[in-house]
């Protein structure tokens, strides 16, 4: 469940997308990541770190994105937030007693230090190639925007969704920003909740696989 629930927000950007368009999802996203920061600290009665640093980026990229009518900042931002969330994993080896994977599970788990370091490196791999993912979706959704804009007299602040390509002098250059830019929204709901519940099934094989060691060993 709190899986489903920590990517609430991107549901919602998803949604809002399909149905009004980028800019209006961006408010939504950002809405929906502050209600998330809200309820995690009515019901927990702290803030979960993962939450204020997805909401501090968002509210730059995205505030950025909305004033100059710009996507590219908060399609970056997705691969910001994953190399900063593989940075604070993989640093944490080196600040504290305990790495983050072994602070948010080793209550219920006692793994030797060096499973809870491969952990982190598997995570923090894991991340960067979510970021190098969606860095491969960026350049592809900007490159065919630039084509459009610089062969039409388009303004480019306009939203690609509300274009009719058909009435245009460059339908193909259109039809290919257009479906580009719903590629690269569908990485970021599919593609990232995918690869990241990819990332919890190999950690639960391998943690499966300790348990099994101990209890035999025991």
């Amino acid at each position: 469940m709190k899986f489903l629930f920590d990517f609430g927000p991107i549901i919602l950007f998803f949604v809002i997308y399909k149905t009004y368009g980028l800019y209006p999802a961006i408010y939504a996203m950002i809405a929906g990541t502050f209600a998330q920061l809200i309820y995690t600290r009515w019901s927990t009665g702290k803030f979960e770190n993962s939450h204020l640093i997805t909401f501090g980026l968002l509210v730059v990229f995205g505030g950025v994105t909305l004033a100059l009518r710009d996507p590219a900042f908060v399609m970056w931002k997705v691969s910001v937030l994953y190399v900063a969330f593989a940075l604070a994993l993989i640093g944490s080896m080196w600040i504290g007693k305990k790495t983050l994977i072994e602070r948010m599970l080793g209550k219920e788990l006692q793994l030797p230090r060096s499973t809870w370091e491969k952990l982190t490196w598997f995570w923090g791999l894991g991340f960067i190639g979510i970021s190098i993912v969606n860095a491969y979706f960026v350049r592809a959704a900007l490159g065919a925007r630039d084509a459009l804009f610089d062969h039409s007299t388009l303004d480019p602040k306009v939203e690609l969704g509300n274009i009719d390509c058909a009435s245009t002098a460059v339908e193909m250059l259109c039809v290919a920003a257009q479906q580009s830019e719903e590629t690269w929204v569908n990485f970021k709901l599919f593609g990232t909740l995918g690869l990241t519940f990819g990332l919890i099934l190999v950690t639960v094989v391998i943690l499966s696989k300790h348990i099994k060691e101990k209890e035999s060993k025991g």
